[in-house]
């Protein structure tokens, strides 16, 4: 389809003809008055000026050439000092980076110390077994690929040497070396000898035979420095010779309650053990080094008792070299004779200026400019003929540039396909045709590249940039001649076509063009091709404006979206009404608030094994004057993402407190739970709010629990502690809502100011898929019960699924099962003494779904054990 750009091509050449006319008029005036003189006396000024105009300028250009020169070996000089210098920098910056990622890779092990701590002293009598079946429950050798052994070593007097043949006996160690089996009965000590203690392996874990330690290894024998860090309470790495390989040993003193006692006397009594890990020095290395191939390193320990070194990669002759310690273990305490250091070498750096591709491009160029300075100065000084030969230069730029811009109006500069003015401009000129011609339809797919976004993201924009080309090449090779392909901008493309009743089906093209779109597409040679989808948007028929067909065909590409990406959509009139039934929803979501048509429903917390109700959290619901109880799935994401979930969260909070100061004044002394969406955690008046609903209704702040989902923590880990701080402030409890969803890691749960876990509701309805489920369940009940949280554990629906949690040691629990989310007024029934009877007999369950009828909760009862959609700000139970 052509357009007609007569006018415009008009319009651009009358522009050029005024911006050179007064040039021109100047080139006229000179030919005149030279003509004017005779042709000899023009001939004999021009002689003699040229001849003393051109020595005069040939002098000036040898001068700027000379200086040019000689600016140029200067400049080139202090480019090279400053490139030596900027990389001696670099380097030394770099090795700074790779000391500081090997002391994370070092300190990266904590996290397992860390569990395997908490597990050892919250099952003080574990057997080797126990430790086994821990050790694969938290994926240690998978998570810790560097990790080779690991294991608890107990101090042993010798007094109590024949009690621990006795139980390593009933109870060995796995693993054991074959070294380590003597005769029946007997331990074989290693080294052998008598000792007033020993240090022996009560439980342990090894990747590989290789790996195995004999069951009699007495540490303390081979590695002195022990009874040091326990003195201290340090952790101390040190190389482990086993054999005929070197490893790096990582052993941390355990105490009884987790933490390291402030005295060594205190260090002594509550003194467990330690924990024991051998490490590949080669893996840590290699992690250490990644994103400088060309790099090699040493780490060397020096002791009074051993120098051993460790080395990746190979340093080349002559190399330039750093050398950093380690302040890590024993030497942060400031023995510096003893610790570890890390050496990084570089390929000597390139001096001079012949040796530095800067300085030297610096000095050729700054030597061919001054060249062509002096040529340039020789050329302008010839007056007429440079002055006419830039007349035609400049005339020909600005047709140039003309010829550009005209393009780049109507052309995407990336795609080289029309852009939304050129698709606009054919699309009326489509539809002025079909109101002509009887039969001819016009129709518009609109086409969105599913996960574009995660491209840019993961990739980068340049390859953002080649997928797109790529698309439009192929979109372009699908369509028919006479049809039009176009860029709306982003990854939206258009596709226009005229069409007739009998004719070709957009359908059927907008199946095809989903086909070829599903193809792999190679970025880069050599590089994996990446897989893409696309949705598309598909509007035909006889419209009156481009905007109404356009609009159309957006309106079917949301609803292909809709249902699920990689398809497409006939539009309809019904996706006109569901556009209209959302905005007016979300004209009623404005009005809602005003109108007091919220309300709060609260579902009560348990306390185990008593089952006593200590709290109640809670939810949002919305009774529209029309509409009845509106889903809040339907609504949640609507206030979201117009923001009006921070105003409504203020509601929750507020009213929130106002019932727990009616319960208080009542003598029901219960706690309330509030959920907190990421819009309000991340404002800055957050912290003001709360204050100010504690201070209005006047109820001890320690009774209002925030909860926060975790995944809503780990979007801005450090943002959200240090709001959850300003808030700890004012005494109110924090709590960790759909916990084991987030992947928030130990480090994380000691940084951020937690009294609560809440299990996601998934953990408790996996328990009866097998044994994993219960071992996960038991790991984060050790996470809270090492780190002195509350654990409540959500979405209880079973009798069976209570027991075991009571088994568990649970502390805490709430679900369907027990009661359902109800108005406050059943809450405050349920607490009085005569329902607190009738729930143990039974009634409190009747009473509670009875008072649940009047909002509508039995729909939206949970039955398939799937996690459920978190609705911050009070949301949905």
């Amino acid at each position: 389809m052509s357009i007609n750009v007569s006018s415009e091509a008009e319009r651009s050449r009358a522009s050029n003809a005024q911006r050179t006319q007064p040039l021109r008029h100047a080139l006229h005036r000179a030919e005149a008055a030279v003509g004017a003189a005779s042709p000899l006396d023009a001939w004999r000024r021009l002689g003699v000026l040229g001849r003393g105009r051109k020595s005069v300028w040939a002098t000036v250009a040898t001068v700027l050439v000379l200086a040019g020169v000689v600016a140029s070996v200067f400049g080139a000089r202090a480019v090279a000092r400053s490139q030596s210098e900027h990389r001696r920098l670099a380097f030394h910056l770099v090795s700074d980076e790779i000391a500081s990622a090997l002391k994370l890779s070092l300190q990266h092990e904590e996290d397992l110390v860390v569990g395997a701590s908490a597990f050892f002293t919250g099952n003080p009598n574990a057997s080797p077994a126990d430790f086994d079946r821990w050790a694969e429950s938290v994926h240690a050798m998978q998570r810790y690929p560097e990790l080779q052994n690991i294991g608890l070593v107990a101090l042993v007097p010798a007094s109590r040497l024949a009690a621990f043949k006795a139980r390593l006996a009933a109870n060995p160690v796995r693993p054991l070396g074959p070294e380590s089996v003597g005769p029946p009965g007997r331990l074989q000590i290693v080294p052998p000898g008598r000792r007033p203690y020993y240090c022996f392996a009560i439980a342990g874990l090894a990747r590989s035979a290789a790996t195995y330690l004999p069951a009699g290894m007495d540490y303390c024998a081979l590695a002195p420095q022990l009874m040091l860090d326990r003195e201290f309470g340090l952790t101390g790495y040190a190389p482990v010779i086993n054999g005929k390989t070197t490893q790096l040993g990582v052993e941390t003193p355990v105490y009884r309650g987790g933490v390291v006692p402030s005295t060594p006397t205190a260090r002594k009594r509550a003194f467990v053990g330690w924990l024991g890990e051998l490490l590949e020095p080669g893996i840590v290395l290699k992690s250490a080094l990644q994103g400088h191939p060309k790099l090699a390193v040493t780490v060397r320990y020096n002791s009074r008792f051993s120098h051993v070194a460790f080395t990746r990669g190979s340093a080349p002759a002559g190399a330039e070299s750093t050398t950093i310690n380690l302040l890590v273990g024993r030497a942060a305490l400031g023995n510096a004779h003893e610790g570890w250091t890390v050496t990084t070498f570089v390929h000597k750096f390139p001096r001079g200026v012949f040796g530095n591709f800067n300085s030297l491009e610096l000095l050729i160029g700054g030597s061919m400019l001054s060249v062509l300075l002096g040529l340039l100065v020789l050329v302008l000084s010839t007056g007429r003929m440079r002055a006419l030969s830039l007349v035609r230069e400049k005339t020909g730029e600005l047709s140039q540039k003309n010829r550009e811009l005209s393009y780049q109006a109507l052309y995407d500069t990336l795609t080289g396909l029309p852009n939304r003015a050129l698709v606009l401009d054919r699309t009326e000129q489509l539809l002025g045709r079909a109101a002509r011609e009887p039969g001819m339809l016009v129709g518009a797919l609109f086409i969105d590249i599913d996960g574009f976004k995660h491209v840019n993201d993961s990739l980068g924009h340049a390859a953002g940039d080649q997928l797109l080309k790529a698309v439009g090449e192929r979109l372009q090779s699908t369509v028919r001649d006479q049809d039009t392909v176009g860029r709306l901008g982003g990854d939206e493309f258009v596709v226009l076509g005229e069409l007739t009743a009998d004719g070709v089906k957009l359908d059927l093209l907008a199946d095809r063009l989903t086909d070829c779109l599903r193809e792999p597409v190679e970025l880069d040679r050599g590089q994996k091709a990446i897989s893409i989808t696309a949705s598309i948007g598909v509007a035909v028929g006889q419209y009156s404006t481009p905007d109404a067909l356009l609009r159309d065909a957006d309106l079917a590409l949301y609803a292909a979206k809709a249902a699920g990406k990689d398809r497409y959509a006939l539009f309809d009139a019904s996706m006109n009404t569901g556009l209209e039934c959302r905005l007016e929803l979300q004209a009623d979501l404005n009005a809602a608030l005003q109108q007091k048509q919220f309300q709060l429903v609260y579902q009560p917390i348990f306390k185990l094994p008593s089952r006593e109700c200590i709290g109640a959290e809670a939810l949002m619901r919305w009774r529209h004057p029309r509409r009845g109880m509106v889903p809040p799935d339907e609504f949640i994401p609507l206030a979201e993402e117009s923001g009006l979930i921070v105003p409504i969260g203020r509601w929750v909070l507020d009213e929130a407190c106002r019932q727990a100061a009616v319960w208080a004044g009542e003598g029901l002394r219960i706690g309330i739970s509030v959920n907190v969406s990421a819009h309000q955690l991340g404002r800055e008046g957050f912290a003001d709010d709360v204050r100010r609903a504690l201070h209005e209704h006047r109820i001890d702040p320690s009774r209002l629990t925030l909860e926060i989902t975790e995944t809503t923590l780990m979007r801005n880990a450090r943002m959200a502690a240090n709001h959850l701080q300003e808030v700890k402030t004012l005494g109110v409890r924090v709590a960790i809502d759909d916990f084991g969803t987030g992947y928030a890691s130990l480090s994380h749960l000691q940084s951020l100011p937690v009294d609560i876990l809440k299990i996601d509701r998934s953990f408790v309805a996996a328990l009866n898929n097998g044994g994993r489920s219960r071992q996960l369940l038991q790991a984060v009940l050790g996470v809270g019960r090492a780190l002195s949280l509350a654990v409540v554990a959500e979405g209880i629906e079973e009798q069976s699924q209570l027991s075991t949690l009571e088994q568990m040691g649970c502390q805490m629990c709430q679900g369907f099962l027990l009661a359902r989310p109800s108005p406050a007024d059943a809450i405050t029934s349920l607490l009085h003494p005569r329902a607190a009877q009738r729930t143990s007999s039974g009634e409190a369950g009747q009473l509670v779904e009875a008072e649940n009828g009047s909002v509508g909760e039995r729909a939206e009862e949970p039955r398939v054990p799937t996690p459920r959609r978190r609705v911050p700000a009070g949301g949905s139970g």
